[in-house]
């Protein structure tokens, strides 16, 4: 018998090639892409039915011996994503017995990395900004267990290189900002922008875009507008200036002007930040359970009160937890027992299509001073991260790794993207051919792979709330509300949830706190008179 594959289910993730243990799964690209599996490689060992997060594989008698199971916890978390995990850790830790369901063979999700070739190919996340970081804040506060390496560790600071298509290349966002406003002046007019981010007072309508924003400071210089779009609505979200809202743009250039001061990423990547949280809930007694597929989740008199497995065991909880997407909810609850208001809203969420070439190579192509690039005016923009410059265990010994990533165009032909960004690559960097040793593509498209950077609303507060219609039930993981960088925004959501479920004021969102506000407005102020300073210079 052979293993079917359903071709039209997948996104084109490489995750079966990439965790394959025979490496008999390869990546077929064309407009579309899809697995192939060698049958003179393949072991039938299975473990491919459990890396597909689109179910592409089939194989019933491969399929996992269902793991044991207590019929009732505290707190049933479903997914095993970033998200899921930090919610599961602070419930642990809170003395609640908690079970984590995960469908697929290992955790993380989104976040964490599956090593090829002693390379670790992201499964979707670059980084954690660092210990400073919403992620790297809550970790701390749930005593999770992760080493940081940060800029002050080593002998540079990890600068942003911004490259145009028209040929000028700037070494750092300090460096490219002052040439595109026009030198001083123009400097003291983004003081004044930062002050009005910082400002706790000031907030915008909710359908006030991000270019509407820029072009308040610096109306008709479209080329900072770009800039902005390169670096903050593309590489944060995936969207553009006109789809990212003025309020997100200014909770996101904070955020990471607070994160960039200590720079860095814990030591082992993502994925120790994910054996760090996996450690939380263990030692405080919580079960992670891998291969186990829910099938819906049990409601009584309207009440979440469990979940019912594929294998078909009911499994009863007082409080469930949702870390599995927006799609996997209306699926797992039942579009009849959610609001129809409220699934119209979910409905309405835009999925980002994107794509990543991760590489192996025997050179670093950003230098010693550099550990992101960014491309502005080429035919795709490109955002990317060189893991390796903080963490060189993130490659062979001697190797070097740069992770690539953009946002597709339509028709969405995945052959004609990959040769567009190789073209792109190619001119940036005229010995690439030389230094690549190693290609991954990746695309996150359509349904699970691409919620990781989906629109439902463009502000925070227009995503959804952690506290769903049902009662006992609670949603965490990006689609739940926050703002920021990237996958950063992931703490609002946890926080929110922990503090509704355990009433530990530990929980209470940062941002709501008046001590907050009050260091905020002092910021405010100094860049206030930095703008003031910066205008008085010739």
């Amino acid at each position: 018998m052979a293993i079917e594959i359903e071709k039209s289910r997948c996104s084109g993730c490489s995750y079966c090639m990439l965790g394959c243990p025979a490496k008999a799964i390869k990546i077929q690209i064309d407009k579309d892409a899809w697995p192939i599996i060698d049958a003179d490689l393949c072991t039938e060992c299975g473990e491919c039915l459990y890396l597909c997060p689109n179910n592409v594989f089939s194989a019933a008698w491969l399929e996992a011996i269902p793991v044991e199971l207590e019929p009732n916890y505290d707190v049933i978390v479903i997914g095993a994503g970033i998200g899921g995990l930090m919610t599961a850790a602070g419930l642990a830790q809170a003395g609640k017995k908690v079970v984590v369901l995960e469908q697929l063979g290992f955790i993380g999700g989104k976040y964490t990395h599956i090593t090829y070739d002693d390379y670790a190919i992201t499964t979707a996340a670059w980084t954690c900004p660092g210990p400073k970081s919403r992620v790297g804040k809550l970790c701390t506060k749930l005593d999770a267990p992760i080493q940081w390496v940060t800029i002050h560790d080593v002998k540079s600071r990890g600068e942003h290189w911004v490259l145009t298509k028209d040929g000028r290349r700037f070494a750092s966002t300090d460096e490219a900002q002052e040439a595109l406003v026009g030198g001083a002046r123009g400097m003291s007019k983004v003081y004044q922008w930062i002050a009005d981010m910082y400002d706790p007072a000031v907030s915008y309508p909710n359908d006030m875009t991000a270019r509407e924003y820029i072009e308040q400071y610096f109306p008709g210089n479209e080329a900072y507008v770009k800039y902005v779009e390169t670096i903050i609505t593309y590489c944060f979200a995936s969207q553009t200036v006109d789809t990212f809202s003025a309020n997100e743009t200014k909770r996101a250039i904070v955020d990471a002007l607070e994160q960039m001061a200590v720079w860095g990423t814990a030591i082992g990547g993502t994925a120790a930040i994910v054996k760090g949280l996996e450690w939380v809930i263990r030692f405080h007694g919580g079960e992670i359970v891998t291969r186990t597929k829910v099938e819906s989740i049990l409601l009584n008199a309207g009440t979440a009160v469990g979940v019912r497995l594929k294998d078909g065991r009911t499994i009863k909880a007082s409080v469930v937890v949702h870390d599995a997407g927006i799609k996997r909810l209306i699926q797992l609850v039942g579009e009849e027992n959610l609001p129809k208001e409220y699934v119209a809203h979910l409905r309405q969420a835009v999925p980002a299509v994107v794509a990543a070439l991760i590489l192996g190579l025997n050179e670093a192509l950003l230098g010693r001073e550099h550990s992101l690039l960014h491309t502005m005016g080429w035919e795709r923009t490109l955002n990317s991260y060189a893991p390796t410059f903080f963490d060189p265990k993130l490659a062979p010994a001697g190797k070097h790794m740069l992770d690539v990533f953009w946002v597709m165009q339509p028709p969405y032909d995945l052959k004609h993207e990959l040769e567009i960004v190789r073209a792109q690559l190619t001119e940036i960097f005229p010995n690439f051919e030389e230094a690549v040793e190693l290609q991954v593509p990746m695309f996150f498209r359509g349904g699970w792979t691409a919620e990781m950077a989906h629109r439902l609303g463009q502000s925070g507060d227009q995503r959804l709330d952690p506290v769903s219609p049902i009662p006992g039930l609670y949603l965490v993981g990006y689609d739940c509300i926050g703002y920021g960088m990237a996958g950063d925004i992931i703490p609002h959501g946890v926080e929110k949830a922990l503090y509704m479920i355990l009433g530990d004021p530990r929980y209470k969102a940062e941002d709501e706190k008046k001590s907050s506000r009050i260091v905020k407005k002092a910021k405010s102020v100094l860049f206030k008179a930095m703008a003031i300073s910066q205008k008085l210079k010739r």
